[in-house]
C-alpha cells in the first residue's frame, strides 16, 4: 500500500515543478516592459520622443500577442508553473496591454490568483481594477489611476472618496494622501523627505 501510495503522489509532483523555458521567457518580457518604460520616464512621459513612444507600443503590442499565446497552451500562468517573478511579469504586461477586452477578462484570472496567494497582489489586482473600470468610462474604485496635469498630480474620479482609504487598506496599500505624496516625488514634484523611494 505504502508503494501505491508514492505512485500516485507522483504525477502531482512533477506537474508542480517550474517550467523554467516559459519562466525564463516571461520574465525577460517583463525586463523589456520595464526597460523601455524607464528609458521614457529619463525623456519624460509629456516630452519623450515620438521613436521611444512607438517602440513602447510595440513592446506592449508584441508581449500581449505572446501572453495570450502562453495562456492558450498553458491556461493563466501560477506560481507552481513559473514562479513569483515571472508572475509579476504576467501583471505588468496585462496592465500595460493595449487590448481592453483582454485586460477585462483577465481581470478575473488575477483576482483569483491574489485570493489563491498565488503571485498577485491587493495592489496588482487594484491597478488592473481601476485601468478596466476607467476604460469602461466608469470611476476608479482605489484611486490608483492618474494625470500628469500642468505639474500637477490629478486623480482620475474617484467612486466614493470617503471610503477609498479602507478599499485601499484591504488591498495592503497606503492611505491615498500618502500615494499622492509617493507620487509627487516620483515625478519630482515635491520633496517629501519623509518618503523614500527605492527601485526594484
Amino acid at each position: 500500500m505504502r508503494y501505491l501510495l508514492v505512485l500516485l503522489l507522483m504525477p502531482s509532483l512533477a506537474y508542480a515543478e517550474i517550467n523554467s523555458v516559459l519562466q525564463s521567457e516571461l520574465i525577460d518580457m517583463g525586463t523589456e516592459d520595464q526597460r523601455v518604460r524607464n528609458e521614457v520616464g529619463k525623456s519624460g512621459w509629456q516630452n519623450a520622443p515620438e521613436k521611444l513612444l512607438l517602440q513602447l507600443r510595440e513592446v506592449d503590442k508584441s508581449n500581449t500577442v505572446r501572453l495570450k499565446s502562453i495562456i492558450k497552451d498553458h491556461s493563466f500562468p501560477t506560481t507552481d508553473l513559473v514562479g513569483n517573478e515571472a508572475m509579476a511579469a504576467v501583471f505588468l504586461i496585462v496592465q500595460h496591454s493595449a487590448d481592453s477586452d483582454f485586460q477585462q477578462r483577465m481581470l478575473t484570472n488575477l483576482k483569483q490568483s491574489h485570493l489563491d496567494d498565488n503571485g498577485v497582489t491587493g495592489q496588482q489586482v487594484a491597478l488592473l481594477t481601476d485601468r478596466v473600470l476607467i476604460g469602461l468610462g466608469k470611476k476608479q474604485l482605489y484611486g490608483t489611476q492618474y494625470d500628469l496635469i500642468d505639474s500637477a498630480i490629478v486623480f482620475k474620479p474617484i467612486e466614493d472618496i470617503s471610503t477609498v482609504d479602507a478599499l485601499r487598506m484591504e488591498m495592503n496599500m497606503p492611505p491615498l494622501a500618502f500615494y499622492l505624496k509617493l507620487l509627487e516625488k516620483i515625478h519630482g514634484l515635491g520633496d517629501h523627505p519623509d518618503i523614500e523611494v527605492t527601485s526594484s
